[in-house]
Order: C-alpha cells, then structure tokens, then sequence
C-alpha cells in the first residue's frame, strides 16, 4: 500500500514542485510523506477548493485544527491551505485528472 501511495505522489509532487505560485508544506520527496499534501496559494484554500469541486475533485481547504502549527510556520490560519488526499486505491487516472484541474484553477 505504502509503495502505491508513494507512487501516486509523485507526478503530484512533481507538478507542484513546477509551480512558483504554490508553496508545498512539508517536504516534496513523495517518500517522505504520507498522501495528504497541503498547499500554500494567494487565495484561500477553501475558495480554491470550491473550484476544484467543479472538476469533481474532492479537496478542502482551512487551518484543520492546526491554528498554532499555521502560525509557527508563517501562514495565517484565517487564509488557511488547500488539502489535497488520497490513499492507495487512488488511480493513476484520478491522480491525472486532479493535476489538470489544478492547472486550469490555480
């Protein structure tokens, strides 16, 4: 499962690692990581996943619960990120799709 997670990160982390208007929170080596990655973006991450919604994906944006963590590491916890999960029963398919979708909304 592990292997499959890591796998399906990394086109992701790839394109997103491409980007110079997201910030990546946490490391950007899909091995690394678990499978829920947290974006930093000019606009809120829940407005950017309002329109990630209209490409059928599901994402979420806010502060999670984690308003001190925002903090410590400089973001305001009232714009919040924009999360991004999945888990190994995720197809490469699906994986694709949310990269398109990020290209045509961020």
């Amino acid at each position: 499962m592990r292997a499959q997670e890591i796998a399906l990160a990394r086109p992701l982390l790839d394109y997103l690692n491409g980007r110079n208007d997201v910030n990546l929170v946490g490391p950007g080596d899909a091995e690394l990581r678990a499978p829920t990655i947290a974006l930093r973006h000019s606009e809120p991450g829940v407005e950017v996943a309002k329109r990630l919604a209209k490409h059928g994906i599901m994402a979420s944006g806010g502060n999670f619960y984690a308003w001190r963590l925002m903090e410590a590491l400089g973001i305001d916890p009232q714009h919040g990120v924009l999360r991004l999960s999945f888990v190994h029963y995720t197809s490469p398919e699906e994986i694709q799709s949310l990269i398109k979708a990020l290209d045509a909304e961020l």
